[in-house]
């Protein structure tokens, strides 16, 4: 019995090791994977299974991202981004502050590996990532606002 929970395991992680060895490509991709379903658990709660697979996705690509050299830079522009994504999400700010945070997103994720070589993230992947966040946000923000708002909670 013991054996067999032991084999199990390795099992599991030998299924799950690839996920924590992605391309920075596949970081990237997995991270807005990962935020889009925790998105879709926010707007329908009850449905744990898409929040419990977006956080698993959004953890593997966090651990595959943070084993590579990222730039300092790059983080600086990723967290300013989310730091204006969540000014925005607190008080009502106008379209350039979600403009601004998804033009940090895109420039963040395009130089977040400092890499010389091969990995990198690519344009091709850090403009429709950090686009898809960041607007996204910006109007499930603006949504969840006007809700608040017609509600009279606001």
């Amino acid at each position: 019995m013991e054996g067999s929970l032991y084999f199990a395991v390795g099992a599991g992680a030998a299924l799950l090791k690839p996920l924590a060895n992605l391309s920075p490509d596949g970081g990237v991709i997995l991270l807005t994977l990962g935020l889009l379903l925790i998105y879709i658990e926010l707007n329908r709660p009850g449905w744990i299974i898409t929040g419990a697979l977006g956080l698993l996705a959004s953890l593997f690509a966090m651990a595959s991202l943070l084993r590579l050299e990222l730039n300092p830079a790059a983080i600086a522009l990723v967290c300013t981004a989310v730091a204006l994504l969540v000014l925005d999400l607190l008080r009502r700010t106008p379209p350039m502050v979600a403009v601004a945070a998804t033009l940090a997103l895109v420039l963040g994720f395009d130089h977040l590996v400092q890499d010389p070589g091969e990995l990198r993230v690519h344009a091709l992947t850090a403009v429709p990532c950090g686009m898809v966040i960041g607007v996204g946000t910006s109007i499930l923000t603006r949504i969840a606002r006007r809700a608040r708002t017609n509600k009279g909670l606001d």
